[in-house]
């Protein structure tokens, strides 16, 4: 077993738990972002730090557009310095795509039932999504 197959389960098993936080209390503990920016130790590589421009762009736009919550930035951020460049924008591209889908297909079915669907849906199942699909093709 290989350090970075260590730090891919770890990272996944902390996403999977704020997750959970996300859907259900729509808070993403720091200290959580922080534990994964740590597991960085565990395959590290100065490369990765180009992640942080990727973090950037995501902070930025969280900024201008809004509806980005600081949690799921701050999340963002620690995945960079794990991630890289590459597979931090490949990440925040496949979580924002999963989440337009699931988006689309649940205010489909509200307009259906009559009713309107939520504005703001917990983002970190997405980012989730996006890590365990990087971590999978990288």
């Amino acid at each position: 077993m290989t350090l970075a197959f260590v730090q891919t389960a770890l990272v996944t098993a902390m996403l999977i738990y704020d997750s959970v936080k996300d859907i259900k209390y729509r808070e993403i503990p720091d200290e959580i972002s922080a534990a994964i920016a740590l597991t960085m130790v565990l395959d590290l590589n100065i490369g990765d730090f180009w992640g942080l421009a990727a973090a950037a762009v995501f902070f930025v736009a969280a900024l201008v557009v809004g509806g980005i919550g600081g949690g799921d930035v701050k999340l963002v951020i620690a995945l960079s310095v794990v991630c890289g460049l590459g597979e931090t924008v490949f990440l925040l591209i496949a979580a924002e795509i999963s989440m337009l889908v699931v988006y689309a297909v649940y205010a489909a079915v509200m307009k259906i039932k009559g009713r309107t669907a939520e504005k703001a849906l917990p983002f970190v199942p997405f980012i989730s999504f996006g890590y365990i699909m990087s971590t999978l093709i990288f």
